[in-house]
């Protein structure tokens, strides 16, 4: 999803590794940019608070600096969304007025970090922004290692609900849309029967691989445990959703997998608001949704009706 207002990425990240952080200013700021690029630091840019919620759906960053004079942006509603959010990203303020201790408490009271004076603070800006980053990068290692199914390194069923809880929330607050595909293996205890379970944990896998190949970084792939997996489509509406199924459906089947054969799964799919509005009506529309996939011969994507209709049979 996009939006006019969104100035989009100010510099491309080339490695994951590096830090990201997410700038909400004016074009005046972006003279410093580069400093933070000679960091190590990928900075994402966009003119006002609102395209900042676009943003933090598509960029994930590890840190957010503000200039608090950024038309649009309540300072103390975004440093509210980011306390109460799974991330916990923090906020740093920047302005060109002096960072007295009043200018400093006053940020601290909005809910950010701290407030820093631009130019003559860049540096200082730039030693706390590592600092923050860096927490936040161990902070996502230590998160991921216990979020993480163990078979295949997707997201585990605890991580695909928080993912799902947040996408849905951003949602009610900022309308926008996002899905949910549930994809479950065909025949898979057939697999094991004839090739043994290490051949269906090698399907399994390879699965998995392709979810992360096909997956941009604001999705969440997981796997929900046995043959069944989930994907969460952040800022996707439900014509993108369903494309986004039939090419996962084809790129599954198309794919060999070594001493068995061809793999195929079975889709639902269900996006909010289309399909519902809220974390568990819309898991229960596409799970309906999938289970329409397999009554009706597997191989297949079906979509959960819009709220007012029901699936046939279901």
């Amino acid at each position: 999803m996009s939006s006019r207002a969104e100035k989009g990425p100010i510099t491309r990240p080339s490695d994951r590794s590096r830090g990201r952080v997410l700038l909400i200013a004016t074009d005046n700021r972006t003279q410093f940019v580069d400093a933070f690029s000679m960091r190590g630091i990928d900075v994402f840019g966009v003119a006002n608070g609102t395209a900042a919620v676009v943003s933090l759906t598509r960029t994930r960053p590890q840190l957010i600096i503000a200039d608090a004079s950024t038309p649009g942006l309540r300072i103390k509603e975004l440093a509210k969304m980011l306390a109460q959010s799974e991330d916990g990203i923090p906020l740093l303020l920047v302005g060109s007025e002096p960072s007295t201790v009043e200018m400093r408490r006053a940020a601290m009271t909005e809910g950010a970090f701290d407030y820093f004076a631009l130019p003559d603070e860049i540096e200082l800006l730039i030693e706390r922004t590592q600092q923050l980053v860096l927490l936040r990068q161990k902070i996502d290692l230590l998160r991921a290692d216990a979020d993480l199914d163990s078979l295949t390194g997707l997201a585990n069923r605890r991580r695909f609900r928080v993912a799902l809880s947040r996408e849905v929330e951003r949602w009610r607050r900022y309308r926008v849309p996002c899905a949910l595909l549930m994809l479950d293996i065909d025949h898979l205890k057939s697999i094991n029967d004839r090739f043994g379970h290490p051949a269906g944990d090698v399907v399994i896998r390879q699965i998995a691989q392709t979810l992360k190949e096909v997956s941009r970084d604001n999705d969440t792939a997981a796997r929900l445990g046995g043959e069944e997996f989930a994907l969460v489509l952040a800022g996707v509406d439900m014509q993108k959703a369903v494309a986004a199924g039939a090419r996962l459906r084809a790129v599954l089947g198309a794919k060999r997998v070594e001493g068995i054969g061809t793999v195929t799964v079975s889709i639902g799919v269900a996006g909010c608001p289309e399909s519902a509005t809220s974390e568990r009506a819309l898991y229960s529309a596409s799970d309906e949704a999938l289970y329409v996939s397999k009554n009706a011969g597997r191989d297949r994507v079906s979509v959960a009706p819009p709220l007012q209709e029901k699936l046939p049979g279901v």
